[in-house]
Order: structure tokens, then C-alpha cells, then sequence
């Protein structure tokens, strides 16, 4: 418990406010800092970790398991959110960080997800309430089919 009555989900340092459920209080976290994907967690939390890092979109994909575009996009939404900054780039890198927050609260947010992410069981809760990547068009599938002696990946 917290001074003001909050409770400190074990493990996590994730603050329930009240009797709030943990999922409704990761939800509105996640609101509150604008992410709504997977991927943009996954981006964040490898920047947060890693702190000023000089890297590119691309060696970013590799050691996170997704396609640089996929990283791309992450890294620019995640910077019109000012979460993140980045540097120009030069010679194809560009310097990455966690940007200073003036607010507490959503500094805070950053922070309980980011460790909530480390764990299995915080991972599952957080893949539940967010989008995976490729979901965000309409929710729209992918199908592999045939067609003659090729397969083809078609948008359903």
C-alpha cells in the first residue's frame, strides 16, 4: 500500500489506484503516454533500457525480432507522442533516448510499463490490451494461399 491508499501490484511497482483492476489501470497508461501497439511498447522499452543509444531503425529491428519498417513507424510515433528523441541522421544512425518528461504522471506510466514488460506475466497482460502489429488497418488479416505454384500472402 501507498501512503494514499493506492495498492502495489507485487513485482511490477504497478500502482492500483483503489480497488482499480491492474488491466484498467495498464489500459490507462497506455492511453495516456499514446500507445496503442505492440511494437511501439517493444520500442520504447528497448530505447528506455538501453538509454542514449547510437543506432539505426534497422539494427533496432534486428535485436527486437520485428521488420525495420515496423521499427520505423514505431520510432516516429513514438516521437510525435515525445517519448523518445532521436538526432538527424549520420551515415545511417542516429542517436536515441528516452525524452525528459515534465510530467510525473506519465513519466511514471513510462516507467511501471516498462518494468511491467520484463516479466512473463506482465508481458501477456500488456500483448491483451494492445494492438499486434498489422492489426491497425481496419483490423484486416493476413491469409497465405496458393495460386498455382505460389504462395501468396492476401490481405482478407
Amino acid at each position: 500500500m501507498t501512503p494514499d491508499g493506492c495498492r502495489v501490484q507485487p513485482k511490477t511497482d504497478f500502482i492500483i489506484e483503489g480497488e482499480k483492476p491492474v488491466e484498467l489501470a495498464v489500459q490507462s497508461c497506455l492511453e495516456s503516454i499514446g500507445i496503442s501497439l505492440l511494437c511501439e511498447l517493444d520500442v520504447l522499452a528497448f530505447v528506455y533500457r538501453h538509454g542514449a543509444s547510437l543506432t539505426s531503425a534497422d539494427q533496432i529491428a534486428r535485436l527486437i525480432g520485428y521488420e525495420s519498417a515496423v521499427v520505423s513507424g514505431a520510432l516516429d510515433r513514438l516521437e510525435r507522442e515525445k517519448l523518445i528523441e532521436r538526432s538527424q541522421p549520420s551515415q545511417g544512425v542516429r542517436f536515441y533516448r528516452i525524452l525528459a518528461s515534465t510530467n510525473a504522471a506519465r513519466h511514471g506510466c513510462v516507467q511501471q510499463l516498462v518494468n511491467l514488460s520484463r516479466t512473463r506475466a506482465g508481458r501477456v497482460l500488456l500483448a491483451k490490451q494492445l494492438k499486434p502489429v498489422g492489426r491497425n488497418r481496419g483490423d484486416k488479416k493476413l491469409s497465405l494461399e496458393k495460386e498455382g505454384k505460389w504462395l501468396c500472402l492476401k490481405l482478407i
